[in-house]
Parts: structure tokens; sequence; C-alpha cells
């Protein structure tokens, strides 16, 4: 892994979870190069999540819902570590053969139900805000220990 291990946040349609951890990880971690995309088909990114991610002053600027699939164009930046927001995502990632292939972690986070209120989804996201922090910390912290040579 040379220079700023490359982690990829998947979530069924890149329109929420993913793209949190992405700005989040851009916002807090600045020893990761994060990107996120769909791992399925990409959907609209929720409104509510960058209302939410405006509230605490993350950015959320330049966010959009793109298909995992881009990761294998030419020029797509190498990835070191995939993760899989949830069972669905890991399942879904597992049948596209290049990311079968990667580190692959899967988080078991709480879902926000997209069919609530606006005022409802943007206090659930803010409320996993803390979660997916904790864990691109940890994160961080494995690919420290992989790097320095010590087992993970």
């Amino acid at each position: 892994m040379p220079g700023r291990p490359t982690v990829l946040f998947l979530c069924p349609d890149n329109g929420a979870l993913s793209l949190m951890a992405e700005a989040v990880a851009l916002h807090r971690h600045p020893d990761l190069r994060p990107f996120s995309a769909a791992a399925a088909t990409p959907g609209q990114v929720d409104p509510a999540l960058v209302a939410a991610l405006e509230a605490e002053s993350i950015p959320a600027d330049g966010l959009s819902a793109k298909p995992a699939g881009v990761f294998l164009l030419s020029g797509a930046p190498r990835l070191d570590v995939v993760v899989a927001l949830g069972e669905a995502s890991r399942r879904a990632i597992r049948r596209q053969p290049f990311l079968g292939l990667l580190r692959l972690e899967t988080w078991s986070l709480a879902e926000v139900v997209r069919s609530l209120p606006a005022p409802a989804r943007r206090t659930a996201y803010r409320r996993l805000l803390p979660d997916i922090g904790a864990a691109i910390a940890r994160l961080e912290e494995r690919i420290a220990l992989r790097l320095s040579g010590v087992a993970a």
C-alpha cells in the first residue's frame, strides 16, 4: 500500500451509508483515501443525509451515487480495502469478481428507512455518525498495524 490506503465503502445504492462513510473519512481521516459506490444499482443521494452531514460541519459537496464498476475502468484508483456496509452489500459485491479478490470487510450498521419523513431520516443519520466514525477509526488502526508488520 504505497501512499495513503484506498478504501471503498459500499452500500446497496450508494445513496446514503456509503456516502456518509466516504464524507466522514474525507473529513476526519486524512491518512485514508476514501471512495464510495453502489454494490448493486446506484440510486439517488438522500437529501436528508446531506442535511445531516452539513449539520455536523462535514462537507457533503461533490457526493454522488455511482456503481462499483467504475473501479474497473482504466485509471481508477487501486483499492486496498473494500467495506461492505451490510450483508446485502457483501452478497452483491461477491458477484463482482474483481472485488471478490480484494480485502473485504463487512460492517453491520443500522439502516435508515428511506420511507421515513426527511426530519426523521436526518435524525437517524446523525445518530449513526458516531458509529461510522468509530468504525473508520478502527479500520485505520488495523491498516496501520498491517503496514507496520503487526498482525491485525
